[in-house]
């Protein structure tokens, strides 16, 4: 009846911190699944693990969301470790699969599997979208081009005047002006 780690490589937690958590609680071994394996359909470690661990066994992970990014996909895997008779702990959330819960206990851990599955597809896109150089927010009121023009009309005209011209608020030409003097 040993303790086995599982970890992957998350937005949410690093691999240090989740092999810091399982090594707490006493894993006698622990499995990294590379970057390069993060398509959740294509776990080759996790296989391994599944495959190695014997009846009585604990496989552990910080958060249920380590094991797969769907509920369907999760079930299989419960399923599979269930026929094996191998518990799974996930050590964060206090879930033990051999534990008996109610069913507000049960939907309360299937909430927080889809929300940390939503939270980190959400930072997974975010950060994709940075790493492409594109731009995320709202789109800038003026273009470098105009704010520059709108530091020429202001020699002869006041803030206001420069403002209604280029159609915005003066306090976004003061903002505007502040960021390209900021970063000249």
């Amino acid at each position: 009846m040993s303790k086995i780690g599982y970890i992957k490589a998350s937005l949410k937690e690093d691999i240090e911190e989740q092999s810091e958590s399982l090594i707490a609680i006493g894993c006698s071994k622990i499995y990294v699944e590379p970057k390069e394996n993060l398509n959740y359909k294509n776990k080759a470690t996790l296989a391994k693990v599944i495959e190695t661990l014997h009846s009585g066994d604990t496989l552990i992970v910080t958060r249920l969301s380590i094991l797969s990014s769907s509920v369907q996909a999760l079930l299989e895997i419960m399923f599979t470790l269930e026929e094996k008779h191998i518990i799974l702990e996930a050590a964060k959330q206090q879930f033990i699969s051999n534990s008996s819960y109610s069913l507000e206990e049960l939907l309360l851990y299937l909430s927080e599997f889809i929300e940390d599955i939503r939270v980190e597809k959400q930072a997974y896109g975010i950060d994709r979208t940075k790493q492409g150089g594109k731009r995320l927010g709202r789109p800038p009121k003026l273009t470098a081009k105009e704010v520059l023009k709108a530091i020429e009309m202001k020699r002869n005209n006041t803030s206001q005047q420069v403002a209604n011209r280029l159609r915005v608020a003066r306090s976004t030409l003061y903002r505007s002006i502040a960021k390209v003097r900021e970063s000249a």
